[in-house]
């Protein structure tokens, strides 16, 4: 492939590694789930303010901070060792994040999501302790999965950006192929678990 081709084709991917992000896509995700079950502003803005502050700007925070302290090379965190404590990080705030939201009286779709977010960032933080498995296609597979469970069957052709987007963390050489298949079949099975476990299934 000449370098011409080969950078354009390494905007692309960048491009769907940024909308297909674990931050983007969640927040996008988050918002709508929220909107769907909340019956007016005073259960939106408390449930929104707590997902988006537990899940998202808690860690996205700790992330920004170690890359103005010097601790990480880029906000991506493309080495495993830079990815150990900010994981562990966003593993505890999304669990303080779902008690919190349980406590705030939230809709059951909406709490049981906030647990499926925990118990995956969870064993994603421990597993990355060891090994650089892909957070990219391991929450996106989440979000597909539960568009499938909650909203219906008509989501099923989420699960066909997996197919771009591991090209992408590929291409990009953020994973390897193992890696991203890791990631979607692990938290796959972690939310229809824990889905299963409150009724769902």
């Amino acid at each position: 492939m000449s370098p011409s081709w080969h950078k354009f084709f390494n905007y692309i991917a960048f491009g769907i590694s940024a909308v297909l992000s674990p931050y983007v896509a969640a927040a996008i995700f988050i918002t709508v789930v929220v909107y769907s079950y909340a019956q007016d502003l005073n259960q939106f803005l408390p449930w929104m303010i707590t997902f988006f502050l537990f899940a998202i700007i808690v860690p996205g925070f700790y992330i920004l901070w170690q890359l103005e302290t010097k601790n990480i090379q880029d906000i991506h965190m493309a080495k495993l060792s830079e990815r150990k404590i900010p994981f562990l990080i966003a593993a505890v705030s999304s669990v303080v994040g779902a008690i919190v939201l349980y406590y705030l009286g939230a809709a059951k779709p909406v709490f049981v999501i906030s647990v499926v977010y925990a118990i995956n960032t969870v064993f994603i933080a421990i597993i990355t302790q060891f090994w650089k498995i892909s957070v990219h296609t391991g929450m996106y597979a989440s979000i597909a999965t539960i568009s499938l469970i909650v909203f219906g069957t008509n989501f099923w052709w989420l699960y066909l950006l997996l197919v771009p987007l591991s090209w992408a963390r590929v291409f990009r050489r953020r994973h390897t192929i193992w890696q991203t298949v890791a990631g979607a079949t692990m938290v796959t099975i972690l939310t229809l678990g824990t889905f299963w476990y409150f009724g769902y299934l």
